[in-house]
């Protein structure tokens, strides 16, 4: 699939959570940024959002996006250093939800790489300052948008 203007928009709209201590916490709200949520331990690294639902934007059943969810977690754990938290990103509306992870201390190749075996077309990046969105581009390399 190719990102075109509404997917981008949708993309930057979105509302992106990590799950911590049983509760969900707010990164962004479509709008803004919310640093000082990102928990201590991730201290000062990039947090990325990645999933495996979905690839290339063509929804697939909830076991399918179950199943692709479980090897994405089995793929990042044998990473061994990364951190790890649950993640979902939603439509402002609530009409669309897809969970993934929200992982530090890797590299963004290793994201990357994650990214392409799961069919994905973009990770967010969250940085100190700034939330920041990476999509394929017509070279098939992840840049940011």
């Amino acid at each position: 699939m190719k990102l075109d203007e509404d997917l981008l928009k949708t993309w930057k709209m979105s509302v992106l959570e990590i799950q911590r201590f049983c509760k969900w916490v707010t990164l962004w709200d479509g709008e803004r940024y919310y640093s000082s949520a990102i928990p201590k331990e991730v201290s000062g690294e990039s947090l990325y959002i990645i999933t495996a639902y979905n690839p290339g934007s063509e929804p697939l059943s909830d076991q399918e996006n179950a199943a692709r969810d479980k090897e994405l977690f089995d793929r990042i754990s044998r990473l061994g250093s990364a951190g790890i938290f649950v993640s979902v990103g939603r439509s402002l509306s609530g009409s669309h939800t897809e969970y993934g992870y929200a992982i530090y201390r890797v590299s963004k190749d290793e994201v990357e790489k994650f990214a392409k075996e799961f069919g994905q077309i973009g990770y967010y990046r969250l940085t100190p300052k700034s939330m920041e969105i990476f999509a394929l581009n017509d070279e098939g390399e992840f840049e940011q948008i």
